[in-house]
């Protein structure tokens, strides 16, 4: 508890003196804040407290589940152990993307433009593009996505995405516009990683792509359907 409350207070005092800072920039010119930059910096303060007890709580899972290994070692009775692995088997097929899952999050939505070109423009500039929806998946898993899928596609290592004309194929299986993405995770903090100042759906927004993001309190996003078939890479085995 005292971590937690030195680690929001720390935080606190380094948005003030960036603050300050960025006041002496300014040469004695009023500079504003604005509210929406304000809630931006607690949600990731929030957000980043969480993540650390979330952390301290695994860690304590671990140290529980070795104590356990240890006992059933000694004891010669691996029964209960059986039963846990069966759990983290079903755990780690969920983080693999294999299972269906289920939380709060937000759904994004990404379509061509409607508005009308300037002279010489390229349309391009409004349409949505492979990488578009590649760049937005990444700022999600960098704002801490547990689970994504775009048009019901659960997004996996192997995903692939990739434009073919006016159409996105994505797991082998082709989608037309619009573009339906949907992440689980800190809804404040993935949607604020997108809309925020700099943000790359703040981006497409400003060249006019239509952009739009909803939180939401219960989302479902599908198990990966595909086979993983490794073809190059093998398992070390311990000699």
């Amino acid at each position: 508890m005292k971590f937690k409350i030195f680690l929001t207070a720390g935080m606190c005092f380094a948005i003030g003196v960036f603050l300050i800072t960025q006041s002496g920039i300014t040469e004695g010119q009023s500079l504003f804040v604005s509210a929406k930059a304000v809630n931006e910096f607690v949600a990731s303060i929030e957000s980043e407290v969480r993540e650390i007890d979330n952390i301290r709580d695994r860690i304590r899972e671990t140290e529980d589940m070795l104590a356990k290994y240890e006992a059933a070692k000694e004891n010669d009775d691996f029964s209960e152990i059986s039963e846990e692995l069966a759990a983290e088997l079903v755990k780690y097929r969920m983080f693999s993307g294999f299972e269906t899952v289920r939380g709060a999050g937000v759904k994004v939505t990404i379509d061509d433009g409607t508005r009308p070109l300037f002279e010489g423009e390229d349309i391009n500039v409004i349409l949505v593009h492979d990488i578009d929806i590649i760049i937005v998946i990444n700022d999600l898993k960098r704002s801490g996505a547990e689970a994504i899928s775009v048009n019901g596609q659960r997004v996996v290592g192997t995903t692939e995405i990739s434009c073919s004309g006016y159409t996105v194929r994505i797991n082998g299986q082709v989608f037309a516009r619009p573009f339906v993405i949907r992440a689980i995770g800190d809804g404040r903090r993935l949607s604020s990683s997108l809309l925020s100042t700099g943000g790359y759906g703040a981006l497409l927004k400003d060249f006019g792509v239509l952009f739009t993001v909803e939180l939401l309190e219960d989302i479902i996003i599908p198990g990966h359907t595909g086979i993983f078939d490794y073809l190059y890479m093998a398992d070390i085995k311990e000699v």
